[in-house]
């Protein structure tokens, strides 16, 4: 690699490790915004995506999906049960573990919480030029990609 490839290649490091401490900044701030409009924690909401993703999670596997530990797993689940979110459930394969599921409350609930996170997404692409937009979307996919790949070959 020519000097001048391995400084081009630097400086687009740097402009990406940038933008993405940024876009984790701005993204941090819209998920509070919007948790706010429905009267949840960030914690709460990314829970909710999940348990709306999978039917049934255990303690531990929320805990690992969300990178938080099991106690403050717990936490979470029993706020969003006060709320007639979440239920548990004994796991009838092992009594010791807890599994934790949507309720039949939180489901229209969290279709409108989803329809309206769309819905803010929408007025988010629309300051991005029409033309852009789908190489914007390509962009972050696969950016997304190599996060992920990098993440399992490092952190997990």
């Amino acid at each position: 690699m020519t000097k001048e490839k391995k400084e081009k290649r630097l400086a687009q490091a740097a402009k990406l490790a940038q933008l993405t401490f940024l876009l984790a900044r701005a993204c941090e701030d819209k998920e509070q915004y919007f948790t706010k409009l429905f009267g949840l924690t960030n914690a709460e909401f990314r829970c909710m995506r999940f348990l709306d993703c999978e039917c049934l999670f255990s303690v531990k596997e929320l805990a690992k999906i969300m990178g938080l530990t099991s106690g403050r797993i717990t936490q979470i689940i029993t706020s969003l049960e006060k709320k007639n979110y979440i239920s548990r459930e004994i796991d009838l394969n092992d009594r010791r573990n807890i599994k934790v599921r949507l309720t039949e409350t939180a489901q229209p609930f969290i279709k409108q919480v989803i329809e309206q996170h769309v819905l803010l997404h929408e007025k988010v692409l629309e300051h991005i030029p029409l033309e852009a937009r789908d190489s914007v979307l390509v962009a972050i996919e696969e950016l997304l990609n190599s996060l992920t790949a990098w993440s399992r070959n490092h952190i997990n």
